[in-house]
């Protein structure tokens, strides 16, 4: 037989002596009842017998007062209501009643009971499984969502604690099936109480469920065996059931969920022990994805960490590398200023001396003298050639010369060669075709052709080298033509066989790529094609020497055209000043200087339009020409062209900022000379209006024209590089703003060469007017920003002498925009163009 907590718990609300003998008649069917008439007292015996469904035993009038009584109290309004009519009492009368049954006679009572029990047990039940879904449903949206881990688990402990009634809902973490401490993480009773370090020893439940990874459930905490010894601590707390459930994922144990009932007659169910197994396997998931995601970007921040100093090893191997590689380049200088001159002047002498009487051992001498200084003028020439790397394959040395000849001379020299093969090799080229370019260069493109002719030619083979002026609207120009009569190639691979990487099916190297290169280094075109009668044919066209390259031009009559612009050259090498002559006396006047002092003289009586100048100068350097130059106000509009073999220059000139137009590193191209010199005369000719473009210009990219330091709109752009990267790899950046006591009315013409002295490599300056000054200090926080401007101050006001002021900001830390941050140090408004 069931017992009565099982057969149901009933309160009958009837008189006193029908409710008695209701009352003995359902216990003796095996339930648990409780009777009263009274609303008074009602709520404590609610409490006490805990209804699960409610018995009328009275009239219909007094059954409706009970009624509305028994749906205001909170226990009992979802509970299930009979009347119980008995034989006296009129059935129309209960008929009105808003209840869940009747019943008409002894006999149905109990199957009235039992049905209404076992209907509101399911609806109870349903009720109860549709909450707990609910409530998995939402542990599982905040386990899979963006939220912490430690919310996470804040709302899983509160939705058990709702769904089991359990009075203490906790998580616990561990390290391990062994661990001597948890963490308590997240708890019902104190959702404030986290990171609580505990000692498993003093919790067998707990220690039990970590060593067996099994679920742990304490139905009697009072009996139980495991909670002796700690029972005396769980006697005053009132401790009834706990459930240990693990938290276990991918066989790793993680901890375990906690639930401890202590209310009187609740207890930790079959269906409290599935939710609990449920939402562990959540949390268990969750938890662990949480450590993964701790490891991964702790690795991160290691790989970070380990990439920013080994960006800073590799900053500092490249300046090293840069001191190595600028030493490298006054090396070359030396060689190049240094060794070729006397060098030049030994063989001079030496051909002087063979070509005056000498007798049979001197003639010898003097031969072994010049062999022995070509041979030396050689090496230095190898040795400059490694040492520019690619940039000497990409630039030319130009002279004056004849290309036919030049084709003559190719076709000479591989003759043997062509001989070898049993190819018929020969040149015509019977006119003179002067033009200006490297010969060491065009001799290579020649060799390369013939050659690769002489290897696909035919047996009998035939190879020849043709010449051919051409006349252009833009100058006259040669067509050179190396024809052989073999096999050809197929028009659908003649685009390929100057590709550096696509070479067609049959080709193979580098030399036509190489050919390429070098024509267009030269302003001309190379291609190939396939003519009709077989064989195959390289063209490749150059630019030839105007008429004035040798023959100045006569002066303009009074009334005729305008005449040609000015240029000066100064420059100390004389062949080197022939070939800048040969090439600008195309298409202007040309007078020569032979050192800076000279040029400086030339300059100011004669006012050219341009200044071709060398950097390295006897008597005077190239660049205190420049200086004076612009320092004078007759001279300073004159722009000037800077040259020099030493590779570090142009970062000298541009910081010096001595007003030179542009800057050529030899050896140089003639073309790209030629356009430069052209691009600089422009500038010279354009009125005010053309300057004031060009300093429009500057500002929008970036560059303040007064100093040539950026302006406001560059140091934002240079500012937002640098935050980024800040942000990006945690370092320290830091903006410094100098702003004179008094606006600055001139500015000095080495103010930048002055500021850079004092500041790092990486660090930026701007100019943002009225002589205020911006300072860009990346990885550099305050302290160490204002040793460097304390260190640059002194110097701004020494040249400028005006008293400066300066005001820093670290805009790794500051959240205020840039523009903001510039107004609070006190930089001007920027101006409106």
């Amino acid at each position: 037989m069931l017992s009565s907590e099982q057969r149901g718990r009933v309160l009958v609300l009837a008189a006193k002596a029908a409710g008695d003998a209701l009352v003995e008649r359902l216990t003796a069917s095996g339930y648990q009842c409780a009777s009263t008439e009274r609303e008074t007292g009602l709520a404590e015996m609610v409490d006490q017998l805990q209804p699960e469904v409610v018995l009328l035993a009275v009239t219909a009038k007094r059954a409706a007062e009970l009624l509305e009584t028994v749906r205001k109290t909170d226990k009992l309004q979802r509970l299930p209501v009979l009347v119980d009519q008995g034989r006296a009492r009129s059935a129309e009368a209960f008929k009105r009643l808003a209840v869940d049954d009747f019943v008409r006679g002894a006999d149905e009572l109990v199957p009235r009971l039992e049905s209404a029990l076992r209907a509101w047990r399911l609806k109870e039940r349903e009720e109860r499984i549709r909450m707990r879904m609910g409530m998995l449903l939402e542990i599982t949206q905040a386990a899979t969502s963006s939220l912490e881990l430690e919310e996470i688990l804040r709302i899983a402990v509160e939705k058990v604690g709702q769904v089991t009634g359990t009075d203490r809902c906790s998580v616990v973490l561990v390290e391990g099936s062994h661990a001597r401490t948890a963490t308590v993480v997240a708890t019902q009773e104190d959702p404030s109480l986290v990171q609580l370090d505990i000692e498993v020893a003093r919790y067998p439940e707990l220690r039990r469920a970590l060593e067996t990874r099994q679920p742990v459930l304490i139905e009697e905490a009072q009996r139980d065996p495991l909670m002796a010894e700690v029972r005396t601590s769980l006697l005053p707390q009132g401790v009834k059931s706990i459930l240990v459930q693990p938290l276990i994922c991918q066989d790793d144990l993680l901890g375990a969920l906690f639930l401890r009932v202590s209310k009187g007659e609740a207890s930790i169910g079959r269906d409290e022990q599935e939710f609990a197994e449920a939402v562990a396997g959540v949390l268990a998931n969750s938890i662990r994805n949480a450590r993964l995601h701790t490891a991964v970007k702790k690795k991160r921040e290691d790989l970070e960490l380990a990439y920013v100093e080994r960006y800073r090893e590799l900053n500092d191997a490249n300046r090293r590398l840069k001191e190595l590689n600028r030493l490298k380049d006054e090396i070359i200088a030396v060689c190049s200023h240094d060794l070729r001159a006397p060098l030049q002047v030994l063989l001079g002498h030496g051909r002087l001396l063979l070509e005056g009487p000498l007798e049979a051992q001197q003639k010898q001498s003097a031969e072994a003298m010049i062999r022995q200084g070509r041979k030396i003028l050689t090496l230095v020439e190898s040795l400059l050639e490694k040492g520019k790397g690619e940039a000497a394959r990409l630039s030319i040395e130009p002279r004056v010369l004849d290309v036919a000849q030049l084709c003559r001379d190719a076709v000479a020299e591989l003759e043997i060669l062509a001989a070898e093969k049993a190819v018929s090799l020969r040149s015509e080229c019977p006119d003179s075709l002067m033009l200006i370019g490297d010969e060491v260069k065009l001799h290579e493109v020649l060799q390369n052709l013939i050659s690769n002719a002489i290897q696909h030619a035919s047996d009998p083979g035939v190879v020849v080298v043709r010449t051919q002026r051409l006349s252009r609207p833009d100058g006259d120009a040669v067509r050179v033509m190396v024809s052989d009569n073999g096999v050809g190639i197929p028009p659908d691979e003649l685009h390929l066989v100057f590709d550096r990487y696509r070479h067609g099916p049959k080709g193979t190297g580098l030399g036509l790529a190489i050919c390429k290169e070098f024509v267009e280094l030269h302003g001309g075109e190379i291609w190939a094609e396939s003519p009709a009668d077989g064989g195959c044919t390289f063209v490749f066209t150059l630019p030839l020497a105007q008429e004035a390259a040798r023959n100045p031009r006569p002066q303009p009559a009074p009334g005729a055209a305008p005449e040609q612009p000015r240029v000066l050259v100064v420059e100390d090498e004389p062949e080197i000043a022939a070939v800048l002559s040969e090439v600008l006396r195309s298409k202007y006047r040309v007078e020569v200087a032979r050192d800076g002092a000279e040029g400086l003289a030339k300059a100011r009586a004669s006012r050219p339009d341009l200044v071709v100048m060398d950097v390295f100068l006897p008597k005077l350097d190239g660049l205190d020409a420049a200086m004076a130059l612009k320092s004078s106000s007759d001279t300073a509009h004159i722009p000037v062209i800077l040259l020099s073999a030493h590779q570090g220059v142009a970062d000298k000139v541009r910081a010096l900022n001595l007003g030179a137009v542009d800057y050529m590193a030899k050896p140089f191209n003639a073309v790209e000379l030629l356009n430069r010199t052209e691009r600089a005369l422009k500038l010279r000719q354009g009125d005010k209006d053309q300057q004031d473009k060009t300093n429009s210009l500057q500002r929008r990219t970036g560059s303040d024209p007064v100093t040539g330091l950026l302006d406001r709109r560059g140091l934002l752009l240079r500012l937002e590089q640098e935050v980024a990267r800040s942000r990006r790899y945690h370092r320290a950046l830091t903006l410094a703003v100098l702003r004179p006591d008094r606006e600055l009315e001139v500015m000095p013409s080495n103010m930048a060469e002055v500021m850079r002295k004092r500041v790092r490599h990486p660090d930026s300056i701007a100019h943002l007017g009225l002589g205020v000054f911006a300072v860009v200090l990346p990885e550099c926080n305050a302290d160490a920003a204002r040793t460097v401007i304390n260190r640059l101050m002194p110097d701004v006001e020494q040249v400028t002498s005006i008293e400066y002021r300066a005001a820093m900001a670290d805009v790794s830390q500051d959240s205020d925009p840039v523009e903001k941050l510039l107004e609070k140090l006190g930089a001007p408004p920027p101006e409106v163009h």
